[in-house]
């Protein structure tokens, strides 16, 4: 059946396009076209809102009261609800580093629950255990461990469809075996909470390494052996031109400032903005001063973001893509490379060919919101 999207105003491949309709046939785009040019099918009106393609988080570890890690089918729904509500379409649930036990049970869970979601679940992110201790954050520090090609090799035989995307630190991978295999099976290698300097970064980079786990969460910066100083991970981010970047852009974890910066460097093309959210996520003011203290890692919601209990980092976020939207335009970043930052940078470093723009053989799958960021029912 065809469908026409009216009264909007589309925002895809960093422009805003107005008067114009978009129309869609079993499930595929099959146009952009003048305002009022097609009327032989189901019309949707959105009452002057924008439409955007729908918004994808490559990073996210719950919300509505749940994580991913609690290896319940009803984890994975109730969380991946929340984020579905505030605007997400497309969804990585992200697994912290754990024993594998915890693992394998959060990957079935997924695994079982993924076609009951509103969102679509492509495949999950593996956060570790094969991360740096020295910028362990919010994961737990005793689940650390260097890559064991028996245990990731076992994983990858068990799930290998399901895993799509691996953080770990490039340092731990001796002679970059765990990279390599990484590159070998198509799943997203991914540098993070790691301290690794360039040379580390780079080499991880010419094996196939693309994506840098949540730029400055984590991630090394400048440091000094006998006075010389080294690169970190942040500086290797901005010299290495095609890597591309995530950035919490919950408004905590990186003043606008700082992502204004990054977005400059990088360029819009490079940066995908994730929401890193923790199990309070997509919850508000009723949820502050509130201590988890059954977690791996227990955290304090204070001055709305997740905070070790001993206040000396952050553990994560509370935020949901629509949250994104709206922080990377406050901090001055047009609101049409802000939209190309949620939907077609992510859909190029995951491979999702289909979607990311709304063009003719895209597919029929849409954000839309308000002037305020609310998201507005399709």
């Amino acid at each position: 059946m065809k469908t026409i999207y009216t009264n909007c105003r589309i925002i895809t491949g960093g422009k805003i396009i107005s008067e114009k309709d978009i129309v869609a046939e079993n499930g595929y785009i099959t146009g952009i076209v003048p305002h009022g040019s097609v009327s032989d099918g189901r019309t949707v009106s959105l009452g002057g809102s924008y439409i955007a393609p729908g918004f994808i988080d490559i990073h996210c570890h719950g919300g509505n009261g749940y994580e991913f890690v609690d290896g319940t089918q009803e984890a994975v729904i109730k969380a991946c609800e929340i984020h579905f509500m505030h605007g997400t379409r497309i969804m990585y649930p992200t697994v912290s580093a754990s024993d594998r036990e915890i693992t394998v049970r959060s990957l079935e869970a997924v695994e079982k629950a993924a076609d009951k979601c509103r969102v679509i679940i492509p495949g999950v992110h593996l956060e570790g255990p094969y991360l740096s201790p020295a910028m362990c954050g919010g994961q737990d520090l005793s689940t650390l461990r260097k890559p064991e090609k028996e245990e990731y090799s076992a994983l990858f035989s068990r799930f290998g469809k399901l895993i799509a995307r691996w953080t770990y630190a490039p340092e731990e991978d001796e002679n970059l075996c765990f990279t390599g295999f990484l590159l070998e099976k198509g799943i997203t290698a991914s540098a993070g909470h790691t301290a690794a300097i360039y040379e580390d970064i780079k080499k991880a980079f010419d094996c196939g390494c693309r994506l840098i786990t949540h730029l400055y969460s984590c991630t090394s910066s400048v440091t000094r052996s006998g006075g010389f100083r080294r690169l970190g991970v942040v500086e290797s981010a901005f010299l290495i031109k095609d890597i591309f970047v995530e950035a919490i852009a919950d408004g905590k974890h990186l003043p606008p400032e700082l992502l204004k910066m990054i977005v400059d460097i990088k360029g819009t093309d490079r940066v995908c903005l994730v929401t890193d959210s923790l199990r309070p996520g997509g919850y508000g003011k009723e949820y502050e001063g509130k201590i988890f203290a059954d977690c791996a890692v227990p955290f304090i919601i204070e001055d709305g973001v997740a905070k070790l209990t001993d206040r000396s980092a952050f553990a994560g976020s509370i935020a949901t893509a629509d949250v994104l939207l709206k922080t990377a335009v406050n901090a001055g970043i047009p609101l049409a490379e802000s939209v190309r930052m949620l939907t077609e940078t992510p859909a190029e470093i995951m491979g999702l060919k289909e979607f990311g723009k709304i063009e003719a053989g895209y597919k029929e799958l849409f954000t839309a919101f308000d002037d305020e960021f609310n998201i507005v029912e399709i």
